[in-house]
């Protein structure tokens, strides 16, 4: 199946199975799955997301982590994808960029992708192996293939193919996180 179809039957899936008590409940759990993982532990400088409502949320990270720089995403021209400093929710405001919260570009220069030691990477979807099924634009793709930070993946896991279609360009995670039922 090509990715854009599988991309247009995973939104539909999400919008119909997804309640606000399971996106809940997920994300908390992908969370503590991760606080636990020995990349995150290890880790000083960690590049997350703003999620979207099918994307896990990682908000109790933003919230309970004191110990390590976190960073966010920025779509800059639309083509390119940077990480700036999370300095608190005041130097975010909400994009064009799918309307995520994202940082203000006056707040702070981006970090040089090879300063961050790790990348929480949401997707629509992983395989077995750990490619991922994101949302068409590439920005992780082109964003990954300049850093060497490890890489963990997180999904609410409403599809588990064996083999999703991949590109030369892409790249494996580290390790994959799915809600625990």
């Amino acid at each position: 199946m090509e990715k854009k179809t599988l991309r247009q039957e995973l939104r539909q899936l999400s919008r119909e199975v997804l309640t606000a008590p399971m996106r809940e409940a997920g994300s908390r759990s992908i969370v503590a799955q991760l606080s636990t993982h020995p990349l995150w532990i290890e880790a000083r400088r960690v590049a997350l997301y703003s999620a979207l409502p099918d994307e896990p949320s990682l908000q109790a990270l933003f919230e309970g982590t004191s110990d390590k720089e976190l960073f966010l995403p920025r779509v800059l021209d639309g083509e390119t994808m940077a990480f700036y400093p999370f300095v608190g929710s005041h130097a975010l405001e909400q994009s064009g960029s799918f309307g995520i919260w994202e940082p203000k570009l006056e707040e702070a220069e981006p970090v040089d992708p090879q300063k961050l030691d790790l990348i929480i990477i949401p997707a629509l979807a992983y395989d077995a192996s750990g490619y991922r099924l994101g949302r068409g634009k590439g920005y992780y793709d082109r964003y990954l293939a300049r850093t060497r930070a490890r890489r963990l993946g997180v999904s609410f896991g409403l599809l588990h193919p064996d083999h999703l279609p991949t590109d030369p360009w892409d790249l494996p995670m580290d390790h994959v996180y799915y809600p625990l039922h």
